[in-house]
């Protein structure tokens, strides 16, 4: 109770949710009053066309979610062999991918087991393709090397410790091309905690290149590259902020995770 009551005025912060309790059925109620009311979530085979020479993805019937159609979006543009969900849930990202994308092989993981049921329930050609999986854990080897790795609002809920620097890490680590986040750029400052893991050596790759990816809806993700590429370059996190009605709450405390890294060990020799 109190810790509700003062939680404003905490510098520090837990994640967004008790993980341990954020349940299928948590999840499951979220996904049908946020995304299924106005959009259709599972696609069949043919709802959904990709636009090679537009790069746009486009709906017949009801329309799919703008984050979803924006992640869609770049695995076209990027036509990656391999993508990887961080935190896929119900798998509807994966499984839309893969329909979309025959060629496209998939894999996700999630650290709740419930809803990873939950995804085989609503899917059940992805068995053998997703797996538990914290990447707020010391790396592991058993994760997929993918071309693409990307999220759809997982890292803005994780605020304990350096937890999200450790997550950002690890999705580079994994990927051997790609990383595209899909989340609210006001829950941290992710331009900043990019620049300062790369710079400071904290990510695999030795180049890095950020860019702003906007799809043909609206929305808005963040995409690093090993590579050169032909989108508009991000170097703050204004960029992505603007046309968003700012919350300081959120601010403050993407300020305040944002403070807990010590970057600045410089390279020797």
């Amino acid at each position: 109770m109190f810790g509700q009551l003062f939680y404003k005025k905490r510098k520090f912060y837990d994640d967004d949710f008790d993980w341990d309790n954020y349940t299928a059925d948590s999840y499951h109620r979220r996904l049908k009053g946020d995304v299924e009311v106005e959009f259709r979530a599972i696609s069949k085979a043919g709802q959904l066309q990709f636009d090679a020479a537009t790069g746009a993805v486009t709906s017949q019937g009801q329309p799919i979610h703008p984050n979803q159609c924006m992640i869609l979006e770049a695995i076209g543009q990027l036509a990656p062999q391999t993508v990887h969900e961080v935190g896929c849930g119900g798998g509807d990202h994966l499984a839309n991918a893969a329909t979309l994308f025959p060629q496209l092989q998939v894999t996700g993981g999630d650290r709740g087991t419930s809803q990873l049921d939950l995804a085989l329930q609503r899917h059940p050609q992805l068995a053998g393709k997703i797996g538990v999986q914290d990447i707020t854990m010391p790396f592991s080897h058993h994760w997929p090397q993918v071309d693409l790795v990307y999220t759809q609002a997982v890292v803005m809920h994780i605020h304990t410790a350096v937890s999200h620097f450790v997550a950002l890490a690890n999705m580079v680590r994994m990927a051997k091309k790609y990383v595209l986040l899909m989340e609210n750029p006001q829950c941290h400052n992710f331009v900043r905690d990019i620049i300062g893991l790369h710079d400071a050596g904290h990510f695999e790759w030795d180049d890095l290149h950020l860019y702003q990816f906007t799809g043909s809806t609206g929305a808005l993700g963040i995409l690093l590259s090993r590579e050169v590429l032909d989108f508009p370059p991000l170097t703050s996190d204004k960029q992505i902020r603007e046309n968003v009605k700012p919350s300081q709450r959120r601010l403050r405390r993407g300020d305040d995770d944002s403070a807990r890294a010590l970057f600045g060990f410089s390279k020797l020799g």
